[in-house]
């Protein structure tokens, strides 16, 4: 297992070869600069997982020109942000008042499992080596608790460092010594999501879902409007050592939870009978009819200029954005896929509400028909139907789909559309914008076949938008 990374900042020689030897005696990968302009191109650069930042208060932008506190000032502050769970130690010559608040300033404190939790920031005279020695020890313990967790991946390739790093800190969050995880379907965003048992000596502890978000989910919202049989609520939120990056925790209570796109390609009318109650409970949100232009329509999911340059690329010309449409709009989902349905003691629960929003009674249903074309995890995705042909012809109708083996499928999905659509012009615009902001994902754009899918079903919808 590779070593935590350190950087380290320094410009007085003497003072850099003694803080690299005790960073090197621990056991960090030590990367050393001298001055601030090419720690800042690495920082613009590099996808590294950084666990530590060593700075110095005083810096020059390149080594040889005048040093001042200003610029180790304004270098803390980019680190600060960038890297917003990362330990930061910062050597200064005096270290003042002001300035010992300045830095220490929301730097709060690292997850740990004993009495004494670790700060985050700490600030350092220049002769306060043991001190220094202390804190790089204690710290480099802390990520030894961590990496000691054994992580079992089962049914597909390890993951990478941060998700590596995240699975650990879950299992370091529940004193677990190790943890068994099956990867699920995750959001188009590409968020990772796992399904994740939690052991310790003893033996099982707990099966916990955990999603890798960017930010914490605000409590409240949609998860409050449905009933507690058709979600699972967010038990944690953790955040810490991840690279800034956050984890969802999400409570379940059967051992064997699984996605219901699994269940798509084996059975479509059980995924149909699987997924109903969750519809059904989607459609009962409360909302309010309004008549908008379909270019507000779409910015739930798109922003009309965006969608029009991404479309144009394609070769597929807009209509005009200012058409109206009547929409009930009320809070929905925003992602809805059958990655986002798990199956738990045999009943369909919703998850992943990152991307909840006020829209359209259609998006959710939307959402879900042409996510089964295009999600990387579906397997629909790979196959030749539907084509070009297919889709001009029969998308958004109740011929599409018919005689293929998820016929049931994509005829109840549509069905759902139909009920909850205000207006013809609503469904399609929703379509249109679903359909373009797929032409900003890389997994969509890899695959050529997904990329003409995707244009196709947007080309339908801009037609029948600018016949109606």
């Amino acid at each position: 297992m590779p070593n935590p990374i350190a950087v380290l900042v320094e410009d007085d020689p003497q003072q850099a070869e003694s803080s690299l030897s005790i960073l090197e005696a621990s056991r960090f990968d030590a990367r050393s600069f001298e001055s601030i302009g090419p720690v800042l191109e690495y920082i613009n650069t590099s996808s590294e997982l950084v666990d530590l930042f060593v700075l110095d208060r005083r810096l020059p932008v390149i080594a040889g020109q005048p040093a001042s506190d200003e610029l180790g000032d304004e270098l803390l502050r980019i680190v600060r942000s960038k890297y917003p769970d990362a330990r930061l130690i910062v050597f200064t010559g005096f270290a003042t008042i002001p300035h010992l608040q300045d830095a220490l300033q929301g730097g709060g404190q690292l997850p740990a499992q004993g009495s004494d939790p670790i700060d985050r920031v700490t600030v350092l005279q220049k002769n306060q080596s043991l001190e220094f020695k202390r804190h790089v020890e204690e710290y480099r313990k802390l990520l030894q608790d961590l990496e000691d967790v054994e992580v079992i991946f089962l049914e597909s390739d390890g993951p990478d460092r941060l998700d590596n790093r995240a699975l650990r800190r879950l299992a370091f969050e529940y004193r677990a010594v190790s943890i068994r995880v099956t990867p699920l379907a995750g959001g188009l965003t590409g968020a990772k999501v796992w399904r994740c048992e939690l052991h310790r000596a003893e033996g099982h502890i707990a099966t916990v879902i955990a999603k890798r978000v960017n930010k914490a989910t605000v409590p409240g919202g949609l998860p409050d409007l449905l009933p507690r049989g058709v979600t699972t609520s967010t038990t944690a939120t953790l955040s810490g050592l991840m690279a800034g990056s956050c984890l969802n925790v999400l409570q379940v209570a059967g051992p064997t939870t699984y996605s219901l796109m699994s269940v798509l390609g084996e059975d479509p009318t059980r995924a149909v009978d699987l997924a109903r109650p969750v519809w059904d409970a989607l459609r009962g949100i409360a909302d309010q009819s309004r008549t908008l232009p379909v270019s507000e329509i779409c910015v739930s999911l798109l922003a009309w200029d965006s969608l029009s340059d991404l479309l144009r690329k394609h070769g597929v010309e807009v209509p005009s954005g200012t058409l109206t449409a009547t929409v009930r709009v009320g809070a929905r989902h925003g992602d809805l896929h059958p990655g986002n349905i798990l199956i738990d003691n045999d009943q369909g629960v919703l998850i992943d509400f990152d991307s909840a929003t006020f829209a359209g009674a259609a998006l959710d249903p939307v959402t879900m028909l042409i996510s089964t074309l295009v999600h990387p995890d579906s397997p629909i995705r790979g196959a030749s139907w539907p084509g070009p042909i297919e889709i001009a012809e029969t998308f958004g109708t109740p011929d599409f789909g018919r005689g293929h083996p998820c016929e049931v499928w994509f005829r109840e999905v549509l069905a759902w559309a139909a009920d909850s659509r205000a207006s013809e012009r609503e469904f399609w615009a929703l379509v249109l914008a679903y359909s373009a902001r797929q032409l900003r994902y890389a997994d969509v754009l890899s695959n050529a076949d997904t990329v003409d899918r995707v244009v196709a079903i947007a080309r339908r919808a801009t037609v029948v938008l600018s016949a109606s």
